[in-house]
């Protein structure tokens, strides 16, 4: 049903850096690069493929943006026409610990480059530890779809998640928010447009999203 565009493969990441108020703050957390907010958006590959994407925040706090790759789909992830868009975002600490992530599915059928039908679900991943400690979900939404038959159906997803643990023991210094756009159009193709937004930010972290 889809195509994959290779001669025009669009891929966008913009990187807003904000300066954080001064607070008090655990020990890590004074080595923080601030608040940083990073976006990027894809073209749906066609099945069988996967499309990501890797930001990192480097040396003094630079933002480094990786290259778009597409690749194939790993044993057991290939996507057939009829079965869901799968996005993911996920958010690595600097010791290549996924913190928190915000995964979809989505599907659709269209008829005369129309959506006729469409559903969504996702699913959250927060990483915690073994006192009864870490990230923690604090809340996971999903809007958007038709109601009848459309020339697109747009899914918005958005989780929060909160840190309380050995980094920080107030609950108060670590906060990402995590958003997924998934355009599903009646023409067969597809795109997905994602977003992190981090509190505080710490050199070596690294977000990786894509879709497929």
């Amino acid at each position: 049903m889809r195509r994959i565009i290779t001669a025009l493969l669009t891929a966008a990441a913009a990187v807003i850096l904000v300066p954080s108020a001064a607070s008090a703050a655990p020990t890590e957390a004074t080595q923080s690069c601030g608040a940083i907010q990073l976006t990027g958006s894809l073209t749906m590959p066609e099945p069988g493929k996967v499309i990501r994407q890797s930001i990192s925040i480097g040396d003094d706090c630079q933002v480094v943006t990786g290259p778009v790759q597409v690749s194939t789909a790993p044993t057991g992830r290939t996507r057939l026409a009829a079965a869901p868009y799968h996005t993911y975002s996920e958010m690595y600490d600097c010791c290549g610990i996924v913190m928190s992530a915000l995964y979809t599915d989505s599907t659709r059928t269209t008829a005369g480059g129309q959506v006729t039908s469409s559903s969504t679900t996702f699913s959250t991943h927060a990483n915690r530890e073994p006192w009864n400690a870490g990230w923690s979900v604090r809340t996971a939404t999903s809007t958007g779809g038709c109601a009848a038959s459309c020339p697109s159906a747009e899914y918005d997803h958005h989780a929060e998640f909160s840190y309380q643990g050995i980094f920080d023991t107030t609950g108060e210094w670590y906060y990402n928010v995590h958003d997924s756009e998934v355009v599903l159009n009646g023409n067969g193709t597809a795109t997905c447009q994602q977003s992190v937004n981090l509190r505080h930010s710490f050199i070596g972290w690294n977000w990786v999203h894509g879709c497929g």
